[in-house]
C-alpha cells in the first residue's frame, strides 16, 4: 500500500518522493490509491494555509493555499483544463480539436477557464471555514473523479499517458470499488455535505467523459486533468 501511495504521489505531485513506477500501465493499476494521494496533497496545501494565517489575513492565506495547490500538482491538471477549454472552442472536426489541444499556445478560452477556476477556488476558501478540511475533501474528490472518468471511458482520444489509464481502468469495477473505499474516509470530512460532494464529483466526471467522447473521440490525459480541476473547484464551493 505504501509503495503504491508513493508511486501515485510521485506522479500526481511535485513532492520529492521519486517516480517509482516502471510504466504508466503499472501506475494505472495503482490508481485506486489516487484519492488518498489527493488527500495528502490537500493536507499539504492546508498546512501552507495554516502557516500563512499566523502572519497574514485570511484573504492572503487563501491565495497561498491556491498557489500551493498549483505548485504541489506541478500545474499539470490545470494545464489539462486550459488545453481542453481551448480545444472545445474550436470550430471543426475532432482532428482539428486534437491539434489545438496539443498546441503549446494558450488561447482566450484557456485564459477565461483558468481565471474562473482559480477565482472560484480562492473565493470559496476565503469565504469558507476550515481550509484544511475543505482542501482535503476537494483534492481527494478531484482524484476520485479522475478514477471515475477512467472507469466510465469507452475509449481514449489518442495514444498517450491518458490512454494507458483508460485501457487499464475502463470498466474495472474492482479498482473503482477500492478507490471508493480509499475516498470515503475523506468524503466523511464533509459531514452533511458529503452526499452533495459525491453527486457533484460523479456528475462532473461523467459529464466530462461525455464531452471528451463527443468532442475528441475519447478521453485524454487533458480531459482527466480538467476533471480534477473542475471537481476541486466545485467541491470547494459546496464546502463553503
Amino acid at each position: 500500500m505504501l509503495r503504491r501511495l508513493v508511486r501515485c504521489l510521485g506522479f500526481l505531485s511535485t513532492l520529492p518522493v521519486g517516480m517509482g513506477f516502471r510504466s504508466y500501465e503499472e501506475l494505472a493499476r495503482d490508481a485506486w490509491v489516487f484519492p488518498l494521494a489527493g488527500a495528502l496533497i490537500g493536507a499539504a496545501a492546508g498546512a501552507v494555509a495554516l502557516a500563512a494565517l499566523l502572519f497574514f489575513p485570511k484573504s492572503l492565506a487563501a491565495a497561498f493555499a491556491v498557489a500551493a495547490l498549483m505548485l504541489l500538482t506541478g500545474v499539470n491538471h490545470f494545464d489539462g483544463l486550459l488545453d481542453v477549454a481551448d480545444a472545445l472552442m474550436v470550430r471543426g472536426g475532432r482532428e482539428r480539436r486534437l491539434r489545438v489541444m496539443h498546441d503549446p499556445g494558450t488561447g482566450a478560452a484557456a485564459v477565461a477557464a483558468g481565471v474562473m477556476v482559480l477565482l472560484v477556488s480562492y473565493l470559496a476558501l476565503y469565504e469558507g471555514t476550515g481550509m484544511v478540511g475543505m482542501l482535503v475533501v476537494a483534492e481527494a474528490s478531484g482524484k476520485f473523479g479522475m478514477l471515475v472518468a477512467c472507469y466510465a471511458s469507452r475509449r481514449a482520444s489518442h495514444e498517450g499517458i491518458g490512454s494507458e489509464f483508460v485501457r487499464v481502468l475502463g470498466g474495472d469495477r474492482g479498482r473503482l470499488a477500492l478507490g471508493l473505499v480509499c475516498y470515503l474516509p475523506f468524503l466523511a470530512v464533509a459531514w452533511w455535505r458529503a452526499p452533495v460532494v459525491l453527486v457533484l464529483t460523479l456528475v462532473v466526471a461523467l459529464g466530462m467523459v461525455e464531452v471528451g467522447e463527443r468532442a475528441f473521440g475519447g478521453v485524454s490525459g487533458d480531459v482527466l486533468g480538467a476533471v480534477n480541476e473542475l471537481v476541486r473547484a466545485g467541491v470547494l464551493v459546496v464546502m463553503v
